[in-house]
């Protein structure tokens, strides 16, 4: 018997979740920022989705993981327009700057109650597994106490 491949880039299985309806305020704020920041969202939306769906997870952290994805960079809209169009040959000024977009992101998704549950998140994105590379330190504590103690969204 052939065993099928799974496709982790479909799209088809967000419609399945409802996303479109869930994340649509998230998915808005995602516009503003460039293209291919918005598309680089959506991609790792689509496979966080379909990595959850393949561990067989329940629908409510398959949501909560896909939305958290989707909106992982958002922190990025507050960054100047240069160093996003530019950012293979970035000053190391720049790339402190541009570090700053996870930190940018919790800040903001903090002060609005609809995103206050993917701050934890949005703020470590780029933590490895082993909990080096924080980008987070000023908030090392809150993030100790929550998504870090989460090991299911860590690894997605």
């Amino acid at each position: 018997m052939k065993k099928d491949r799974l496709d982790f880039y479909s799209p088809i299985n967000l419609k399945s979740y409802n996303l479109n309806e869930i994340i649509r305020y998230q998915l808005s704020i995602m516009d503003n920022v460039d293209i291919f920041t918005r598309r680089h969202c959506e991609n790792v939306g689509n496979l966080v989705c379909r990595i959850c769906e393949y561990m067989k997870f329940k629908k409510y952290f398959i949501v909560y993981a896909t939305t958290c994805a989707y909106i992982h960079d958002i922190g990025k809209i507050f960054l100047p327009k240069e160093i996003l169009e530019n950012i293979e040959n970035l000053s190391d000024e720049q790339l402190e700057v541009f570090k700053t977009h996870t930190t940018l992101g919790y800040k903001a998704c903090i002060k609005d109650p609809r995103l206050r549950q993917y701050a934890d998140a949005i703020l470590c994105h780029h933590e490895s597994l082993d909990g080096t590379r924080i980008s987070c330190w000023p908030y090392k504590e809150r993030y100790s106490s929550s998504f870090s103690n989460n090991p299911r969204c860590r690894r997605i």
